[in-house]
């Protein structure tokens, strides 16, 4: 937790830094009266309608009672991850916008290619590893006896469908996000990327909210015996900050955009601000939804993922796992 907090200190006077300077640098348009332009016959909406009905039902599939339909969701998770890598390699880089992205805000900025890079790489190996454990599971027959409430030693159906396709959807939301941040002003198709990214922003919360209910509901199974008294206080600690963080991101948004003057998309809906539009209020939650918070995430993501693979193939538990996933 003292790494966190040092690194936590560390981003923070970061984008303490570069919010002195955007306010010269970034171009505000607080109070802008201009209607976002959609795209004909709601292209956008229905891309965003395809991606949420990917991760439900990716997240249905992989954990369901039959071997065949988890055979099936396994290969749709790996085709999802392959197209992340696709879109990225195949369409983002002929764009020109990495090498000619819409002007820098703050110096951070200036990190978003490479981040890009990054997770379309990921998204490829994810994608390729899928494929071979689709693979495997072509001969599986095994029949999946779960419930849908917890059970002391492993999630139930519903939370293991809801932690799948709150993972899938963050996921898109992440690279989308970034992409969309460096599209130039006059890009014809920019708004459209804002109506998929802050539709699936809603979806999130939406089922972020359905999670927390869940779990009052149907209590948490208790941590694993094999872990150790620290990797306990770990586990914890970063699965309260991945809630945080799933929390605060959409609401900074919502807020971020609010305060810009422009509306909240969910899917073919425009729901407009509720506020005042403010100049200072943009920077200070543009600040915190566009570096603080990503940057952050990226960290506890990154720990709450290499902790899970440790677990399973350093530590040799391989127990862990299935408490989520079959």
């Amino acid at each position: 937790m003292r790494l966190f907090a040092a690194v936590s200190t560390l981003l923070t006077s970061l984008v303490v830094i570069a919010t002195a300077s955007a306010e010269n640098a970034i171009q505000l348009s607080a109070g802008a009266t201009s209607a976002p332009t959609r795209m004909a016959g709601n292209i956008d909406s229905w891309a965003a309608l395809a991606i949420v009905a990917t991760a439900l039902i990716s997240a249905w599939a992989i954990n369901h009672y039959a071997a065949r339909v988890r055979t099936v969701g396994t290969l749709v998770s790996a085709l999802a991850c392959l197209s992340v890598a696709a879109w990225f390699f195949f369409y983002i880089l002929n764009t020109g916008f990495l090498e000619n992205p819409k002007p820098n805000q703050t110096p951070l900025d200036s990190a978003k290619p490479a981040l890009l890079w990054i997770q379309a790489s990921l998204s490829l190996v994810a994608g390729l590893f899928l494929l071979l454990v689709f693979k495997r599971r072509l001969n599986d027959s095994e029949m999946l006896a779960i419930s849908a409430k917890n059970a002391t030693d492993r999630y139930g159906s519903v939370s293991r469908f809801l932690h799948w396709s709150i993972a899938i959807l963050f996921l898109a939301l992440i690279p989308m996000g970034i992409f969309t941040s460096i599209i130039p002003e006059d890009t014809a198709y920019r708004n459209a990327y804002y109506v998929v990214h802050k539709t699936l922003g809603v979806i999130v919360f939406l089922l972020l909210l359905l999670r927390l209910i869940w779990n009052g509901l149907s209590p948490k199974p208790a941590l694993e015996s094999s872990l150790k008294p620290i990797e306990r206080k770990l586990a914890h600690g970063v699965h309260v900050a991945l809630y945080l963080m799933m929390i605060a991101l959409p609401l900074t948004g919502f807020i971020m955009t609010s305060y810009h003057g422009y509306p909240t998309f969910f899917f073919a809906w425009e729901f407009g601000p509720l506020w005042a539009p403010s100049d200072s209020a943009t920077i200070i939650w543009g600040s915190l939804h566009k570096y603080l918070l990503p940057y952050l995430l990226y960290l506890i993501l990154g720990a709450h993922i290499l902790g899970a693979l440790k677990h399973r193939f350093l530590d040799k538990h391989s127990e862990g796992m299935k408490r989520m996933l079959s």
